[in-house]
């Protein structure tokens, strides 16, 4: 007799592990049987993990390993998503697997971490959960992008973490800001210099249309407009290739993962 993992077994959690008890049983049941209902329609497996302890791992190697060595998984390359929930550094992490690494490409990633940051900063655990599942749908639905591939992601320094956080408009008005003191000093030399090259001609313009013409040197007599020829240029306009690319990278199982988060 073989026996396989426990999954999607009726009554059973065993796809959300709240270890800090922030949902309550009712919500726990409610997530579990949206997951299953994915794994049924879908052929895949979801699991959520909120807790703040891991194991002294980074977010993206603790669900991973989380993954990996509890089991999870659907078909022979357990095809599935976690979600962590890292509340010791406010870190959310999605790890793909099998054939949703390339339905969740990193952009996509990107959309979803966006999507339910908002909700963890307030907070809003359920919610955050309720949403994933939600995309999960929906990118499954809309299926692999076209020219998707899978690019091989080295991660350097003890983090082992990458981060696909979209740039938002607080993040620009930071950036100026924290620039201020070099674009003032710009601003103060180029100031300068204008002061100066306008002293230096006594604000008089020396130079005009006539300058180098000859007095009386040039006629009008006559205008007229000759048409020639009508060229038309067609340019080939691409389409964004931003939303293919899958970074994928190995486990310490030796499962290969793809994966993105951020902090809220």
């Amino acid at each position: 007799m073989i026996i396989g993992p426990a999954y999607a077994v009726s009554g059973e959690l065993s796809n959300v592990k709240d270890y800090l008890d922030y949902l309550t049983d009712d919500e726990e049941s409610e997530l579990q049987e949206a997951i299953d209902s994915v794994r049924t329609g879908y052929n895949l497996d979801v699991v959520i993990v909120i807790t703040d302890d891991t194991e002294g791992k980074s977010s993206k190697d603790f669900a991973d390993d989380y993954y990996d060595y509890n089991g999870h998984g659907v078909g022979s390359d357990s095809s599935g998503l976690l979600m962590l929930i890292n509340m010791a550094e406010r870190e959310v992490w999605i790890s793909t697997t099998g054939k949703a690494i390339d339905i969740f490409t990193d952009s996509r990633i990107a959309e979803m971490i966006d999507d339910v940051v908002g909700h963890l900063s307030e907070g809003e655990y359920f919610e955050a959960s309720n949403t994933f599942i939600d995309d999960i749908r929906y990118y499954v639905e809309m299926g692999v992008p076209q020219g998707q591939h899978r690019v091989e992601q080295e991660y350097q320094g003890q983090s082992s973490t990458a981060y696909y956080h979209k740039v938002t408009y607080f993040d620009k008005v930071l950036g100026l800001m924290q620039s201020f003191y070099v674009f003032l000093f710009a601003l103060i030399i180029s100031g300068i210099a204008t002061i100066l090259a306008s002293l230096s001609s006594k604000g008089t313009v020396t130079i005009n249309n006539h300058t180098y013409e000859a007095k009386g040197s040039f006629v009008l007599s006559s205008s007229r407009d000759d048409f020639i020829r009508e060229t038309t240029t067609k340019t080939e306009i691409h389409k964004d290739s931003g939303d293919s690319t899958s970074s994928i990278h190995t486990g310490s199982s030796g499962t290969t993962h793809g994966g993105g988060g951020g902090k809220f």
